[in-house]
C-alpha cells in the first residue's frame, strides 16, 4: 500500500472543490470549538474528583453526547476523504487523525462503561476541531478565482472563414483547415496563425513577440493567432490547421508542465511515507507488548498515549499557518498566489528570467522627444495642444505615446473628426475655440507622399538619438510641423530590484523577443533576445538541466510556456489572460522590488518551517518514546499535543506578527515626518 501525505492544495484535505466560503462549514467549526471548550471542562471536573459511580456514568453519558455530535458535526469530511484515499491505496494524514480519534473514544468507552480508569472523550473534539479548522483555513487561503488553463482552451474560440461567394460563415477555429481564408476585422485577434492575403495595417504583437510597438503587416506577412489587428481588415490564409496553431503547442506545454507533482508534495510524501507506518507499527507493538505484561487495558491506554502523541495536530495546523500568514504578506504587497507551494519554490529560486516588454517596460509607450517645425500661424504650445487633443480623442497606440502631453496642455482643443489610417496612424480634424479647424494627422513616416521630405529630414536631424526608438511625424494641412520619438520606458523600480536580487544570490536574465538593441538597454547581465516562445521554454530546459531553480516574470502569450515549465511565475496582471492563469503568482504593485521582498520573505517562512517540523518530530519521538515506556499516561499525551500545538503556532505566527509592528512603525513615522514637513 502506498503512502502520502496531505497536499494541501487539492480536495485530499478535504478542502473541497474551489468556491465560495462555506459559511454552514465554519459554524460548523465554531459549534465544536464551544462543544471541546465544554467537554474539557466536565473531563476535567470529573476526572479530578471523587464522584461516585452514577454521577461518574451520568457525567460520561453526557460526554459522550458531546462526542457525537463533534463527529456528526465535524467528523464527515475527515472520513469520507480518509476512504477515498483508502480506497485508491493511499493513506494520508487523515488516517492519523482517524486513529486518535479511534483510540481515544474506545479508551473512553471501555472507561466509562468498566467504571475504571479515565474517559477523553474531549480528545475527540479536540482533534476533530482542529481537523476541521485546519480544513476551513485551508480552503480560505485558496484562490477560488483560479480557472484551468484548459477552460481558455483553443475550442472555444471561433473565426469567420470567407467563403467563394464572398459571404462570411462563423466556426469553431478547431474546425478551420490549412489554406482556408478567414477574416479579421480592426480591433479583434487574430484567432489562427496565417499569412495575410488583403489588407494592410497595423498588428499589435506584444504578447506573442515581444515587440513593445505595433508593427505594419502586408500581404505576404505572417502573422500568429493570439496578436491583435489594430485599424485594418485582413483577409489571412491559414497557415496550419485550427488545432495546431503556435498557441496551441504552447498550450500542450503548459499541460505536460502541470503534471509534474509540486516539490511541496514530493517531500511531504517522503516525511509521511515513512512516519505513519512506524507510528501504527509502534501503537499495535505497545498493546501487543503491554497486554502481555500487564493485561488489555494497560496495553490499550498505553497504544492510546503512542497515537496521541505522534497525532500531527502541530504539523497539520501550524505548518500551513507559515504559509498562511506568508501568503497574506504576499498579498499586502501585490503579489497574489495560487497556494502554499508559491511560497516553498519563492525560497528556493536562484535565478530570475525576466520577459521585457510590458514586464520590465511600463505598459505604454512614452514620448521622449518632440521637435516642432515653423509654421505660419502656429505656435509650438498650438501644436502641443493639437496633439493633446488627438491623444485624448483616440486609444490608438499611435496617439496614446502623446498620453504626457495632455496634462500640461490647454483642452480648448476639440476632436471633431477621427478616423484610423492603416500601417500609418491617425487622422483628425481638430477645431479651436474659435472654431477655426485644422486636419491632423500622426504616424510613421508613411504618411509623407516622399521619404526625403525636406521639412521632415530637418526635424529628424534634430531628435534625440534613442536606440531602437520609433520616429513619427506630425502633418497640420498636409505640411510637417513636428517629429516626435517615442520608445517604452523601464519602471524606475527596476535597477533597485536588479540589485537587491544579485544581493540574494540570484542569477537574473532578461529574455525577450524584440531586439537585442533595445533588449540591452535593460543593463541586465545576461539578455537573450529575438527569442520565439519555444526558445524561451529552451532556454529553461537548459538552465534547469544545470540545476538551477528559475522564478520566470512575464506578460505576454508568448511567455506562458516557459512560465509554466519554470518553478515558480509570476504574471503582469496587465497582460495576457493565459499568462495570468499560467502563472503561480499574479503582481498587481507594479514595483518590481516586491519581487526580491518576496523571495526573502518565502526563504524567512521555509525556515521557520523546517524548524517547526524538526521540532514537531523531536517532540514526536520523545513522546512516543515515552509511551511505549509506559511512562506517558494518555492525559500527558493530549497534554503535549496541545502545547507542541500551541508553540509551533507561537513559531508560525511570531514572524508576521514583528513584520507587522514594523511596518507599523514605519508608517507611524512616515506620518510624523510629513507632519513635521507641513508644519515647518
Amino acid at each position: 500500500m502506498a503512502v502520502e501525505s496531505c497536499n494541501l492544495e487539492t480536495s485530499a484535505c478535504g478542502c473541497g472543490p474551489r468556491g465560495p466560503v462555506d459559511l454552514r462549514a465554519w459554524w460548523r467549526v465554531i459549534a465544536g470549538v464551544l462543544i471541546a471548550a465544554n467537554a474539557m471542562t466536565f473531563s476535567l471536573a470529573i476526572n479530578s474528583s471523587e464522584a461516585t459511580a452514577g454521577q461518574r456514568l451520568a457525567v460520561n453519558g453526557g460526554l459522550f453526547v458531546l462526542s457525537l455530535i463533534s463527529v456528526t458535526l465535524l467528523g464527515w469530511p475527515l472520513a469520507r476523504n480518509a476512504w477515498r484515499e483508502a480506497v485508491r491505496g493511499r493513506v494520508t494524514i487523515e488516517a492519523m487523525f482517524l486513529a486518535g480519534i479511534g483510540g481515544a473514544m474506545t479508551t473512553s468507552v471501555v472507561a466509562a462503561l468498566t467504571g475504571s480508569g479515565h474517559t477523553y472523550f474531549e480528545v475527540v473534539c479536540i482533534l476533530l476541531v482542529v481537523y476541521g479548522l485546519g480544513q476551513q483555513l485551508t480552503a480560505a487561503a485558496r484562490d477560488r478565482a483560479l480557472r484551468s488553463v484548459l477552460e481558455w482552451a483553443p475550442e472555444t474560440t471561433v473565426c469567420r472563414v470567407l467563403e467563394k461567394d464572398g459571404s462570411e460563415r462563423e466556426i469553431p477555429v478547431v474546425e478551420l483547415q490549412r489554406g482556408w481564408r478567414f477574416v479579421v476585422n480592426p480591433g479583434e485577434t487574430i484567432p489562427a496563425d496565417g499569412v495575410i492575403a488583403v489588407g494592410e495595417g497595423f498588428v499589435r504583437e506584444a504578447e506573442m513577440t515581444g515587440e513593445g510597438f505595433v508593427v505594419n503587416r502586408r500581404p505576404g506577412d505572417t502573422v500568429w493567432a493570439g496578436t491583435h489587428g489594430v485599424d485594418a481588415r485582413f483577409e489571412i490564409v491559414a497557415a496550419a490547421n485550427g488545432a495546431e496553431r503556435r498557441i496551441d503547442r504552447i498550450l500542450d506545454a503548459i499541460e505536460r508542465a502541470r503534471q509534474v507533482p509540486s516539490t511541496l508534495q514530493r517531500a511531504a510524501d517522503r516525511v509521511v511515507g515513512w512516519f505513519l507506518p512506524v507510528v501504527a507499527t509502534l501503537a499495535a507493538a505497545t498493546f501487543a507488548g503491554w497486554t502481555w505484561h500487564s493485561g488489555w487495558q494497560e496495553g490499550l491506554f498505553n497504544a492510546m498515549a503512542v497515537l496521541l502523541v505522534a497525532c500531527p495536530c502541530a504539523l497539520g495546523l501550524a505548518t500551513p499557518l507559515a504559509v498562511w500568514g506568508a501568503l497574506a504578506r504576499l498579498a499586502g504587497r501585490g503579489l497574489v498566489a495560487r497556494g502554499g507551494d508559491a511560497v516553498e519554490a519563492l525560497a528556493a529560486v536562484d535565478t530570475a528570467l525576466f520577459d521585457k516588454t510590458g514586464t520590465l517596460t511600463e505598459p505604454r509607450t512614452v514620448l521622449v522627444d518632440l521637435v516642432v517645425g515653423s509654421l505660419r500661424g502656429l505656435s509650438e504650445e498650438t501644436v502641443r495642444a493639437v496633439l493633446a487633443a488627438v491623444q485624448r480623442a483616440s486609444t490608438h497606440p499611435v496617439a496614446a505615446a502623446f498620453h504626457d502631453l495632455a496634462s500640461g496642455c490647454s483642452d480648448e482643443m476639440r476632436v471633431v473628426a477621427l478616423r484610423l489610417l492603416p500601417g500609418r496612424g491617425v487622422e483628425a480634424e481638430v477645431a479651436d475655440a474659435a472654431g477655426a479647424s485644422r486636419r491632423v494627422a500622426v504616424g510613421t513616416a508613411a504618411l509623407l507622399t516622399a521619404a526625403d521630405d525636406p521639412a521632415w529630414q530637418r526635424l529628424r536631424r534634430r531628435l534625440r538619438e534613442v536606440a531602437g526608438a520609433r520616429e513619427l511625424v506630425v502633418l497640420i494641412d498636409d505640411e510637417v510641423v513636428a517629429a516626435a520619438v517615442v520608445d517604452e520606458r523601464l519602471r524606475s523600480s527596476w535597477r533597485d530590484a536588479l540589485g537587491e536580487l544579485h544581493e540574494l544570490g540570484v542569477a537574473t536574465a532578461v529574455l525577450t523577443g524584440d531586439t537585442a538593441e533595445r533588449a540591452m538597454r535593460t543593463g541586465a547581465s545576461r539578455v537573450l533576445a529575438s527569442l520565439r516562445p519555444e526558445d524561451k521554454v529552451a532556454e529553461v530546459e537548459r538552465l534547469h538541466a544545470a540545476g538551477r531553480r528559475i522564478l520566470f516574470v512575464g506578460d505576454g502569450v508568448n511567455d506562458a510556456a516557459a512560465m509554466a515549465a519554470s518553478e515558480v511565475s509570476v504574471a503582469v496582471t496587465s497582460g495576457a489572460e493565459l499568462a495570468a492563469e499560467v502563472a503561480d503568482i499574479s503582481w498587481h504593485s507594479g514595483d518590481l522590488r516586491v519581487l526580491p521582498w518576496a523571495i526573502g520573505l518565502a526563504r524567512g517562512t521555509v525556515s521557520t518551517i523546517r524548524t517547526n517540523l524538526r521540532f514537531a518530530l523531536l517532540y514526536n519521538v520523545a513522546g512516543i518514546a515515552l509511551a511505549v515506556a509506559g511512562l506517558l499516561h494518555p492525559v500527558a499525551a493530549a497534554i503535549l499535543m496541545t502545547c507542541s500545538s500551541l508553540v509551533v503556532t507561537w513559531r508560525a505566527t511570531t514572524p508576521f506578527a514583528e513584520e507587522e509592528a514594523e511596518a507599523a512603525a514605519e508608517a507611524r513615522l512616515r506620518a510624523s515626518m510629513k507632519t513635521v514637513g507641513a508644519a515647518t
